[in-house]
């Protein structure tokens, strides 16, 4: 079995070769072409994994089947900048072109591929999660603690459609945290699905998969979705779990999720399964330079508070997403961003 030491000194020695082969400007380029730079780049990463004794379908196999595997100092965070204050653009300088080039030769590895949704931060493909200035309901939220969900929780699993608009694009298989500063050591939450489910009964199991949840759009994805769709996305009538050939996944929003009051089993099923989260929590406290990666199917993920800090110093990871696109459907995307997913 590939260990994490090893995977995380793989890919942080073949990011920092990227780096020093093309440079900071054409790298910022590659980036915007995040296929193109896997496929330059993975015969690189595939032979320091192999003098390792490790084969990629090994890494693919643990990603895709472990709530979260954590890479410690993946790139190197120095000479960071302020804190930004947005969620976009994330600054372009040697620390954040190499998390970034270790997430997408990450996401080839795993038989995915890195991409966003443009009716999140309008489709940017990196985003900063930072505490944000100012007043209102987001910058509110980007200070507090975040219950467990999973993210683009309304969209469909994939190798499923939207039953109202077949091109919205299945959620996302992975979701990557990258560690630029934590200076109080916020941990983020992690809830991983097969502890959840050995807290609920068979019963409880069977009503969940079951078409008896409406699922919201998450804060995130309402403005976006609305302008895209004409109307905030919701999921009605669904199931937040599924069984399939890579076992049960989950799609779930604490905050976001809706059963008729009318429902006793669907009450008791979606209240016992909320009650297992709690139970099932751990932390993870990524330091600079750590890259977590979170099983967007096998685990609910979330955060501590994190405080009223802003710029300077304060906390700044970097988030991304990646999907199994094999088979997607190209009114699934966006063609002038390809990695933009609809909506």
């Amino acid at each position: 079995m590939v260990s994490a030491k090893e995977l995380a000194g793989c890919l942080a020695a073949c990011a920092a070769q990227v780096l020093a082969e093309v440079g900071s400007a054409q790298l910022a380029q590659l980036i915007e072409e995040p296929q193109a730079l896997a496929d330059r780049f993975e015969p690189q990463l595939r032979a320091a994994l192999a003098a390792q004794g490790v084969a990629p379908e090994e890494v693919s196999h643990h990603i895709r089947n472990n709530p979260c595997i954590h890479l410690k100092g993946v790139f190197d965070p120095a000479e960071l900048p302020d804190t930004p204050l947005a969620w976009t653009p994330v600054p372009a300088m040697a620390a954040t072109l190499l998390l970034q080039a270790a997430i997408i030769l990450m996401s080839r590895l795993a038989g995915m591929e890195t991409v966003s949704y443009k009716s999140e931060n309008a489709g940017a493909l990196f985003v900063n999660l930072v505490t944000l200035d100012g007043s209102g309901a987001m910058a509110e939220k980007s200070r507090g603690p975040m219950k467990g969900h999973t993210d683009a929780a309304s969209f469909p699993f994939r190798d499923t459609s939207d039953p109202k608009d077949a091109r919205i694009a299945p959620s996302p298989d992975v979701v990557f945290l990258a560690a630029l500063r934590n200076p109080d050591s916020v941990p983020t939450i992690i809830m991983p699905l097969s502890c959840i489910l050995a807290g609920l009964t068979e019963a409880q199991v069977e009503v969940l998969k079951g078409k008896r949840i409406t699922l919201l759009a998450q804060r995130s994805f309402q403005r976006g979705t609305k302008a895209i769709l004409g109307q905030e996305h919701l999921l009605e009538d669904s199931n937040i779990l599924r069984e399939g050939g890579e076992g049960t996944w989950v799609r779930y929003s604490h905050s976001n999720s809706v059963v008729d009051a009318d429902d006793a089993e669907a009450v008791d099923a979606k209240t016992s399964f909320e009650t297992a989260c709690l139970s099932c929590v751990q932390q993870v406290v990524l330091q600079p330079g750590d890259l977590l990666i979170v099983n967007n199917r096998k685990a609910l993920h979330g955060r501590s508070p994190v405080g009223d800090a802003i710029g300077g110093a304060s906390r700044w990871l970097v988030r991304s997403y990646a999907l199994d696109t094999t088979g997607l459907a190209l009114e699934r995307r966006y063609q002038d961003k390809p990695y933009a997913l609809f909506p």
